[in-house]
């Protein structure tokens, strides 16, 4: 038997039949893994508050022929202050979504999965909205698709307003260069400022930032055209996010 350890985050689950799973998981160790769990779904199944969705779990994980299963399984962490709130279960929906549908299996990025785990522990405590822009800006940065906000991303140039910001091109553009991309989002030097904050600062000291609502607003349309733009389509928990999550 083949055998291996994994910590590792509950992205997504499903049921198929007679008390068994298949999980998504997100490991330290491996990235992302896709593991059959028996009997969990059972009333009796002492895995089961193991699995749970959001819960981070060591695994010990037998290797399979076509499918991993696993073996044992004990929580870590099971973040309780995001299960009791519409809101907070919106918002880890969505961060878990993100990283799903971005990473391929079996490629480990240690960063992503510890940036996944203290946007998670955080999410309760601090301001949810700016944890998920954080969120969004740096789990980009981390899978090579880190936006350009130092200068024009079309000419290098120096930035002087007006100022745009192009998922197309890859980050803020000059007006010059806007020319090249028609749908890129008007933006201020301000709002690019804060981009910069999110994606450079710890995620523990965002509640220093004070933010106005309509900076929010604008910063959210970015990102999320942004996201939409390199995954080539709409992420499912996007729409519950804008309703539930106030993010």
């Amino acid at each position: 038997m083949k055998l291996y350890k994994a910590d590792a985050i509950v992205l997504r689950s499903r049921d198929c039949g007679e008390g068994n799973k298949i999980l998504v998981l997100y490991s330290r160790e491996y990235g992302k893994l896709r593991v059959m769990a028996h009997g969990v779904a059972k009333p009796s199944s002492r895995k089961r508050g193991a699995v749970q969705l959001f819960s981070r779990t060591n695994f010990l994980i037998h290797q399979g022929r076509e499918l991993d299963s696993v073996s044992q399984c004990e929580v870590v962490e099971m973040f309780p202050a995001l299960r009791g709130e519409l809101g907070s279960i919106s918002q880890a929906s969505y961060m878990t979504e993100l990283v799903d549908v971005f990473t391929p299996e079996g490629e480990p990025n240690e960063p992503l999965f510890l940036l996944l785990v203290a946007t998670l522990r955080l999410l309760a405590l601090k301001d949810p909205e700016l944890l998920i822009r954080a969120f969004e800006v740096k789990v980009a940065g981390l899978l090579g698709y880190r936006p350009v906000l130092d200068a024009c991303a079309g000419c290098g140039g120096v930035l002087q307003a007006p100022l745009f910001f192009s998922p197309a091109m890859g980050g803020v553009l000059c007006s010059a260069c806007k020319l090249a991309d028609p749908d890129a989002t008007p933006c201020s030097r301000g709002q690019v400022e804060i981009l910069k904050i999110l994606t450079n600062w710890d995620p523990v000291r965002l509640h220093q930032l004070k933010v106005e609502g309509s900076t929010r607003k604008q910063l959210q349309t970015m990102l999320q055209k942004y996201i939409r733009y390199h995954l080539e389509g709409e992420l499912k928990s996007a729409a519950f996010l804008s309703l539930y999550g106030k993010a």
